[in-house]
């Protein structure tokens, strides 16, 4: 970022890791960086390419707390977005719609990579459903002890968006895993048992799921 960035460059981090962008901006002061987060299905098709499943394809992004942003530049920003064909929104309080997509990719990708199955088994009811429920429950927990103020019931929100996915679609961490390359599971699994502990949160399906994944 610092060798490719000047003054005037805009960073819109889109990790599935919660807190990106204030972490990037202590390492980069001179450059602006908001922070993000994509919704979005795809594959690494080819060299180069990346294919798209299904029809989400959203942009949340937004100043997190501290950052001025000058005036007219993330509705600039927008504006490119939106004529590139993705749902790009400005979000009013993106340390929430971060930690909402945290929980939700979490869920999606540790229920996938535990039970090695696409997301069509999450969709259907039985024990991998009540899994991504019960981590989607722990997350929810863990995002309210630090102040986050939910729109909808988190739960209900992850069941909405999973249920939309395309049946055969799997999360990246779980494509990573399979082919034994390195992957998000640090960020998406290990980080958000840290942060629960932190906070005192009891977390018993993460502590489930993490045994699979845990060297002994």
């Amino acid at each position: 970022i610092k060798r490719a960035s000047h003054e005037k460059t805009v960073v819109i981090p889109i990790l599935n890791v919660y807190g990106t962008g204030p972490r990037i901006q202590r390492l980069v002061p001179g450059v602006t960086v908001l922070d993000g987060c994509i919704y979005i299905v795809g594959f690494v098709s080819g060299t180069g390419e990346i294919t798209q499943m299904g029809k989400i394809f959203r942009l949340v992004y937004g100043a997190h707390k501290g950052t001025q942003v000058a005036s007219g530049i993330m509705e600039a920003i927008q504006k490119d977005l939106q004529e590139s064909g993705i749902k790009a929104e400005i979000s009013p309080d993106i340390n929430r719609d971060t930690f909402v997509k945290w929980s939700f990719i979490s869920a999606m990708a540790v229920t996938g990579a535990y039970y090695d199955v696409p997301m069509g088994e999450v969709q259907k009811p039985g024990k991998v459903r009540d899994t991504f429920i019960g981590l989607s429950t722990e997350s929810a927990a863990l995002g309210r002890k630090l102040g986050v103020e939910f729109p909808e019931d988190p739960v209900s929100y992850n069941l909405k968006v999973i249920d939309k996915l395309d049946p055969d679609s799997t999360a990246s961490m779980q494509k990573d895993l399979a082919r034994g390359h390195e992957s998000e599971i640090q960020g998406l699994l290990f980080d958000m048992i840290a942060a629960a502990e932190e906070q005192g949160i009891d977390i018993p399906t993460y502590r489930m799921v993490a045994e699979k994944f845990t060297k002994h």
